[in-house]
């Protein structure tokens, strides 16, 4: 009987000096984001910055954010929303829009994952939703991005930051969401269509800006 013992309290000890090591041990990314290399003028899109309330930056504790609010030759209306985090282990984790959303009011109709292809890029999965408020409609594309790669699932966030905890990776993140307002008649796929063709102008200059 003393044998097992023995066994399972060297375990215990083991694992929480390097739980220890992993909580205290913090490696820095090797450089921060840099939002200022994304343009505000491209391909007939013209871009300003804004702001959300005061009161969302301290709740959200990210080190740096861009939220820019753009419209296309035809006057469309595009929100790219990025926020990064150069830790995730100290009280600072990502918000994920569907705890978010109905926090401000907004109501989920569709969420579903959607395959986001670009030129010259790999597909990637992302989330894909239909958000109201009263007679306001929107269409959102997010996903979470770390040392791992494109991330949709929320949960796969969690692991990723395991991962990168245990293989001595900085645990740096940025959520990216795209907000764009649809018209009451307008076809869900025609704005995801309107939002992928906004992506294929800007994600080269965001994942300049990210420093994965």
């Amino acid at each position: 009987m003393k044998k097992p013992i023995v066994v399972i309290s060297v375990l215990l000890i083991v694992g929480g000096v390097f739980g220890n090591y992993l909580r205290y041990i913090e490696h820095t990314p090797d450089r921060p984001a840099n939002f200022a290399v994304i343009p505000y003028q491209e391909a007939g899109y013209s871009g300003v910055e804004e702001r959300f309330a005061e009161e969302s930056y301290e709740v959200l504790k990210a080190d740096t954010t861009t939220l820019r609010k753009y419209r296309d030759s035809l006057d469309n209306p595009y929100w790219l929303f990025i926020a990064y985090f150069s830790s995730q282990k100290y009280g600072s984790q990502i918000h994920s829009p569907k705890h978010c959303l109905p926090g401000g009011g907004w109501k989920i109709i569709h969420l579903e994952p959607y395959q986001l292809s670009l030129r010259n890029q790999n597909p990637i999965t992302i989330n894909r939703l239909l958000i109201a408020e009263q007679d306001q409609k929107q269409l959102m594309l997010y996903w979470f991005e770390t040392r791992g790669g494109k991330i949709r699932n929320e949960f796969a966030l969690k692991w990723d930051l395991v991962v990168n905890s245990l293989l001595l990776r900085p645990t740096d993140a940025a959520i990216i969401r795209l907000t764009v307002p649809m018209s009451p008649d307008e076809d869900f796929d025609l704005a995801t269509a309107r939002g992928v063709e906004f992506f294929n102008n800007f994600q080269p200059a965001i994942d300049e800006a990210l420093p994965f």
